[in-house]
């Protein structure tokens, strides 16, 4: 495999910052060509051109604009980064005086600008006939970009950085085969940073970002065949000589970085510049929300006409899980027998032939799942992968389309990322009226189309609570609240865990509600079938910070346990009980039960009927409440 070489300036000289930064004013008058230039892009006024506002970037700041890059190597003017027409004027003035050679010459580091300006004010060409961008010439041989298809792999909930989804984008040849097309993704720098560290540097902008451009099939690898995260593939509508550009420009940004935001400035947010920079026209990036979620760029781009067509490519795991369930559970264990080597594939206790076909090729799935996940040697999957289809072979063709899974609702039909609620209930016989806004993302209790069954990522859900008798009191702050129940199987043994931590009400001895800080993280055990829907069970440890408690905090540990059911395609239930002993510097116990109805309307909005019951400090306390949510 043939690796794509960066093409990193690792400094400027002085020399060489002075050579490309001449200002107009100083340009002998005997260079008529280049005054000539000059003056043409300042009569057509090519520094306000919304091309150029794509190539470098640009979005309107306090003082004018501004560039979202923020590496200097980016610029050829010293005021690049906020000053439009400086860095067009350093631009044409580099291309006729740069005394670079080959590569090195802004003809072919910023190839994109060369190509676009040739156009604009029409300079003879003929002039740097003698300058060859071998390196480029050599990539674009290589990759051949002729159409373009945007990616989007499933969310990954063993993976902070890949919660929320991911967007790449493949450059496809003339290839049969996309697995060998090339891909493109914008991404952050991390050095094995984990946990709090991660996500403040995330959050806050201290990782830099990149892009960068690998073989489509190594994040096939990565995503589908190890993550166990399904991908859906956009195909784009863009014409060659537009993928032509998006790659000019895609070579101009190798190895140049931005500061990577989790939030807005993000993989999928940069990504979208590409598609601009193929089509001016399009306006992905002028997003109003200060927050960017991969979901919703994909939503973006289809609002914007571009999408052609939509594929559905199942990971590794989907494909374990549908064979699975075509069979009963003793053929699924023959199945994992023959995998783990403890039967030999020729010793199926069966003599039902379809049967057989539909072990061996679930062993077969099975075994190639362990070996991309490393479980297995080389040496060790070539002797078990051989032998299975050896036997496999002797039983002929299965029925054609058996094996054929359904895609599911393609993730841009789920409902919007930010919620605002209205709600009114009852509690200990005093009415209220509640208002909530979460930014982002997708609770257990909101409807599962175009999401993971048995996630939740939550930010910043934030709810107020008017009582009639005149109360008004925030009801809760959920900062964080993840969970990810992961069903156990036969195949798969993941483990199940949440995290949540923010600010709540909570009945204290003198039977009245005080706010606290709660961190409450948890692990443990979700499986699923068909009468009960998925069903989990955790161990929880629960903190509590508040000037209530005795010694201001009080501590504990129990257990969680729940099941989400869907009725129908609009309405599912989700059961809970909780019990939790706190014996560190507070004793008392806390039980908690809950159930919640779903009823979905459409896609931008649902309603939840809620019944709870809580016994704290010997005090009971029931609640019901119905909610009324709008996605945006």
């Amino acid at each position: 495999m043939m690796e794509i070489k960066g093409f990193l300036i690792s400094g400027l000289l002085t020399g060489f910052i002075c050579a490309f930064c001449i200002p107009a004013s100083a340009i002998s008058e005997d260079n008529s060509h280049l005054n000539e230039l000059l003056k043409k892009a300042e009569e057509k006024r090519l520094s306000a051109d919304r091309y150029w506002q794509v190539l470098l970037h640009y979005k309107p700041a306090t003082t004018g604009f501004e560039s979202l890059i923020d590496d200097s190597q980016f610029f050829l003017s010293p005021e690049g980064k906020t000053n439009p027409k400086a860095e067009l004027e350093a631009t044409i003035i580099a291309l006729f005086q740069s005394d670079k050679k080959g590569d090195e010459h802004p003809k072919c580091r910023f190839i994109a600008r060369y190509e676009w300006l040739k156009t604009e004010i029409s300079f003879n060409e003929l002039l740097f006939s003698n300058i060859t961008c071998k390196e480029y010439n050599k990539i674009a041989e290589i990759i051949q970009p002729k159409s373009v298809v945007l990616v989007f792999p499933a969310s990954y909930m063993n993976n902070p950085a890949s919660m929320f989804g991911h967007t790449l984008i493949r450059i496809d040849s003339s290839h049969e085969s996309k697995l060998l097309s090339y891909a493109a993704n914008y991404a952050a720098y991390v050095e094995d940073d984990i946990g709090f560290l991660y996500a403040f540097r995330g959050i806050f902008g201290f990782y830099k970002g990149y892009f960068k451009v690998f073989p489509y099939y190594e994040r096939v690898k990565e995503y589908n065949d190890t993550e166990q995260r399904d991908m859906w593939e956009y195909n784009l509508n863009l014409t060659e000589k537009e993928v032509d550009r998006m790659f000019k420009h895609l070579w101009e940004l190798k190895d140049i970085y931005s500061y990577y935001y989790f939030f807005d400035e993000n993989c999928s947010y940069n990504l979208l510049f590409l598609l601009e920079a193929a089509r001016p026209s399009l306006h992905l990036t002028d997003m109003a929300m200060p927050w960017v979620i991969p979901v919703d760029t994909i939503r973006t781009v289809k609002d914007s006409g571009i999408v052609e067509n939509i594929e559905f490519r199942p990971a590794k795991a989907t494909k374990i899980r549908h064979i699975a369930s075509l069979l009963g559970e003793d053929s699924q264990k023959t199945a994992l027998k023959i995998a783990d080597q403890k039967i030999n594939s020729d010793s199926i206790p069966t003599h039902n032939n379809e049967e057989k076909i539909m072990i061996l090729d679930l062993a077969v799935e099975a075994v190639q799942y362990r070996y991309n996940n490393a479980e297995l040697t080389q040496d060790e999957y070539l002797k078990l992968f051989l032998s299975i289809l050896r036997e496999r072979s002797k039983l002929g063709k299965s029925e054609e389309g058996y094996y054929t899974i359904t895609a599911p609702a393609p993730p841009e039909e789920g409902h919007l990322s930010s919620r605002f609620s209205l709600g009114a209930g009852i509690t200990d016989d005093v009415l209220f009226q509640e208002i909530r806004f979460r930014p982002a993302y997708h609770s257990l209790i909101d409807p599962d189309q175009g999401f993971v069954e048995g996630s939740q990522i939550i930010f910043a859900d934030t709810a107020i609570r008017y009582y009639t008798d005149g109360r008004i009191k925030l009801e809760d702050f959920d900062l964080v609240d993840i969970v990810s129940l992961s069903p156990k199987s036969n195949f798969f043994n993941p483990l199940s865990w949440k995290v949540k931590t923010g600010l709540t009400q909570k009945m204290f001895q003198d039977k009245e509600e005080h706010l606290i800080y709660q961190l409450n993280p948890g692990f443990g055990l979700a499986y699923k079938n068909g009468i009960i829907g998925l069903w989990y069970i955790l161990a929880e440890g629960d903190l509590n910070i508040g000037g209530e408690f005795k010694e201001d905090y009080a501590a504990g540990a129990g257990i969680q346990i729940g099941a989400i059911k869907k009725i129908t395609d609009y309405w599912k239930i989700n059961l809970s009980a909780e019990t939790l002993f706190y014996g560190i510097r507070e004793w008392f116990h806390e039980n908690k039960a809950s159930a919640v109805q779903t009823f979905t309307l459409n896609q931008s909005s649902s309603l939840n009927l809620y019944l709870s019951w809580q016994e704290i400090f010997n005090n009971e306390q029931t609640e019901i409440k119905l909610n009324w949510n709008y996605y945006f």
